[in-house]
């Protein structure tokens, strides 16, 4: 059973599932094998996976708990951050691209909820899409043979670049695309005719043009923060960590957005908050992080403790000539 079948045991019409599966579900949703590039096809699993955690009632605060406050962040102005993260952006140089041949490297860390240590993942992925390879800790090199399939958000690396070189670089004209482009739906909410506010869905879809390892053009990447200041909700924090234990600034929305929002319970309380969190200095992407502030409950059972968290961090990237190869 591969991680799509088991993901759509969470539908928002799906039965309700048992504790133990659906901590398996969740955490194994986390742990899915991410290519090298960002596939839209993996938002619309988040999709899936926030639907879950509504129909499921998880982030039903424990009774009588009191919230918990993640310290060490401070609350700033998005509107200045943002515009000063454009300007930054702006004065790149844009980066050559790769030969068809060659292979994208990227290294991640990942720490699970309650884990003490975090996970290395490495990918390397052929630039025309067309072979993949991971290795999971210290464990082999596994290499397979990959057809990305645009019909399905699927990109090959030199694919995804040819389409952000054809989005729009004015702010006004990216918000606009964003929320109206069919990529990156969250497939099962718009199947339950439920569909996704427009400014979740532009937020959702600048998040993941941002953790691109596949060079964003420094106009484009200006425009989206530019764009990201025009949407209401959207909340910076800095002081947060990523996986790597290195502090940046946290962009949240804080009216949700399925894999990349607040979650809130019933009654409106934040139970997560989701992070993408960002170089303080360069605005580079350097992970994601979700703070847990509430218990998630389900049938009286503690699935993610209050104060525990998520987290990813990139801590290596770079063009080689063949997989195992780590760049200079």
């Amino acid at each position: 059973m591969d991680d799509l079948e088991l993901l759509s045991g969470m539908r928002a019409d799906a039965p309700e599932p048992g504790v133990e599966r659906l901590r398996a579900l969740r955490v194994r949703a986390l742990r899915r094998r991410r290519r090298f590039w960002m596939a839209p096809s993996l938002l619309a699993v988040g999709g899936a996976l926030a639907a879950a955690v509504v129909v499921s009632g998880i982030g039903a605060p424990t009774q009588g708990m009191r919230p918990i406050v993640i310290t060490g962040t401070v609350p700033m102005s998005a509107e200045a951050v943002l515009r000063q993260a454009a300007q930054v952006s702006e004065r790149h140089a844009p980066a050559p691209a790769p030969r068809p041949d060659q292979w994208l490297y990227r290294k991640t860390l990942v720490k699970q909820p309650g884990e003490a240590t975090a996970e290395v993942q490495e990918y390397w992925t052929r630039y025309d899409g067309t072979r993949q390879a991971v290795r999971q800790g210290q464990g082999p090199l596994e290499e397979h043979h990959h057809r990305p399939d645009p019909d399905d958000d699927d990109l090959s690396p030199r694919g995804y670049a040819a389409r952000l070189a054809k989005l729009p670089t004015d702010p006004g004209r990216l918000l606009a695309h964003v929320k109206g482009d069919r990529h990156w739906a969250t497939k099962p909410k718009e199947e339950a005719g439920l569909g996704e506010p427009p400014d979740a869905r532009a937020f959702r879809v600048l998040s993941v043009y941002l953790e691109q390892e596949v060079p964003v053009p420094p106009r484009l990447r200006g425009a989206i923060f530019r764009a990201l200041a025009e949407i209401p909700g959207v909340r910076v924090d800095s002081g947060v960590r990523d996986a790597a234990g290195r502090t940046g600034i946290g962009i949240a929305y804080e009216w949700g957005a399925p894999g990349v929002g607040t979650e809130r319970d019933a009654d409106g309380q934040v139970v997560a908050r989701s992070y993408l969190v960002l170089d303080a200095t360069t605005y580079e992407f350097l992970g994601r992080r979700v703070d847990y502030v509430r218990d998630h409950v389900i049938n009286g059972d503690v699935v993610f403790t209050a104060g525990s968290f998520y987290a990813s961090a990139e801590v290596a990237a770079g063009v080689v000539d063949e997989p195992g190869e780590l760049p200079r």
